[in-house]
């Protein structure tokens, strides 16, 4: 069974560079995360945040 976390990253962070996002995704990959979708909420903004959705299999005991 798979567990799954969603994480925003603000625009004022990527706003021409994604080295943050990068960084971030290279981080949660470490901990045995892997990236399901990249999306950006323009809810609020024509440029608005992005939402990255990982998951990983749950450890069941």
């Amino acid at each position: 069974m798979k567990t799954y976390k969603i994480i925003e990253i603000k625009r004022k962070f990527i706003k021409k560079d994604y080295s943050y996002a990068e960084g971030v995704m290279e981080s949660e990959a470490n901990d045995g995360w892997e990236v399901v979708s990249v999306a950006f909420d323009t809810s609020k903004d024509i440029c608005g945040d992005m939402v990255i959705v990982f998951s990983r299999e749950r450890n069941e005991i």
